[in-house]
């Protein structure tokens, strides 16, 4: 699978990265929203996972672009977060959004939440 990972700690990019080329998947990792973004609109990835809480340009600004460029659709996104999930807010048209996962994350419960998105490689 290919796999975006966008969150502004490097260390949990840096982590995820690994973890899913150890793993065998094909993994692109970013500490930016913005190139995050860009590298959304200009590759198709199989899974996305997303933090909510980055410094000017957040996890919600990511899906609203996503939204007004019209590419939510057929998005595979995980949303992992260091939030209260009683705190987050996806609106309804979100809905490319599979999973909520606070931090931190059990590694072995991410790689199976991924790998049973039934996505065709």
């Amino acid at each position: 699978m290919k796999i975006l990972v966008v969150d502004d700690n490097n260390s949990v990019t840096e982590l995820l990265s690994q973890f899913f080329k150890v793993k065998g998947h094909d993994c692109i990792a970013t500490n930016d929203g913005k190139e995050g973004l860009s590298l959304c609109f200009n590759n198709k990835f199989d899974a996305i996972i997303l933090d909510l809480a980055m410094p000017e340009f957040t996890g919600k600004d990511f899906l609203d672009s996503l939204i007004e460029n019209g590419k939510i659709k057929n998005q595979k996104i995980i949303v992992l977060t260091a939030m209260p999930l009683g705190d987050v807010i996806i609106d309804d048209h979100h809905h490319g959004i599979c999973e909520v996962i606070p931090k931190p994350c059990d590694l072995a419960f991410l790689l199976k939440t991924i790998e049973s998105l039934n996505v065709v490689v």
